[in-house]
């Protein structure tokens, strides 16, 4: 494959990867709002009206579970994970980059053995029929699958920030 297919393959793949990562970056912040109105009206019913919620807990973590792994690729796109470079901000650009992509790659791999996991795990939950022992029942493979859901957006989003800084090596 010549240089320029290859440039406009990824190029499709990055507008791809970019807009699935907004997407999910958008729908994971409107369930953290999901969960500020849960807890609000939860507060409202067991403190004023005296009469608590069976669900809200249990459909608060799921709605937190989603939230946070649909964000964590939008966090990465943005460079907004925490990261400690006080000692790497010492080396010169080229190591820098080096030492990024080594990084990049053991991300790489912990998420790739996080979302095989917990594709399993959610497999397994799914084909057992389990359900949480709460009040609520609910099947235990929806809150799980937000593990390797999240877990692959974050594998995608890592393989274009990887491309992007190779290249940009080269260059």
């Amino acid at each position: 494959m010549g240089t320029g297919k290859m440039s406009r393959v990824f190029f499709v793949y990055s507008r791809f990867i970019d807009r699935a990562v907004n997407i999910a970056g958008v729908v994971g912040a409107f369930l953290l709002l999901v969960v500020t109105l849960i807890t609000f009206y939860e507060v409202i019913m067991r403190y004023v009206f005296n009469a608590p919620t069976t669900w809200s807990i249990d459909y608060s973590i799921y709605l937190i579970m989603w939230g946070t792994f649909l964000g964590a690729a939008f966090t990465l796109k943005q460079g907004a994970h925490i990261h400690v470079d006080i000692l790497v901000k010492k080396f010169p650009i080229k190591t820098r980059m080096t030492i990024e992509i080594v990084i990049y790659s053991l991300i790489l791999i912990f998420c790739t053995i996080l979302a095989w996991r917990g594709f399993v795990s959610c497999l397994q939950a799914y084909l057992f029929r389990e359900i949480t022992l709460s009040y609520t029942r609910t099947p235990l493979y929806i809150p799980s699958l937000s593990i390797p859901f999240g877990a692959s957006l974050l594998i995608l989003e890592i393989l274009r920030e990887l491309v992007q800084k190779i290249h940009s090596g080269r260059s």
